[in-house]
């Protein structure tokens, strides 16, 4: 829901982003739960694909990414990949930028 506000002194618009909680899913990792995860409803709505990809932590630490359509519903959660090796001298910045070469 979109709320707008009239500034009297202004006489301009403000809009107030509005937020929500997705429901809680399990980790495809441990099956711990990944809750109270709070995206800005603008993200999902003004999003020009669907469905957009929030990244998130289950309760024991493990990052995945949420699948979120328009109606803030996750329809699918993976583990993400591993970003830093330990012992790697390559920053994560680095890495990214290899993996998006490849695109």
């Amino acid at each position: 829901m979109r709320r707008t506000l009239q500034c009297r002194t202004l006489n301009s618009e403000v809009t107030i982003v509005g937020k929500k909680t997705l429901n809680a899913v399990p980790c495809p990792i441990c099956n711990g739960a990944v809750e109270g995860i709070t995206v800005a409803e603008e993200s999902i709505t003004e999003a020009k694909r669907v469905p957009v990809l929030i990244p998130a932590k289950c309760s024991k630490g493990h990052q995945v990414v949420l699948f979120v359509d328009k109606q803030f519903t996750v329809r699918d959660v993976e583990a993400a990949g591993q970003v830093v090796t330990e012992g790697s001298d390559e920053s994560s910045v680095d890495k990214a930028q290899k993996w998006m070469d490849g695109f």
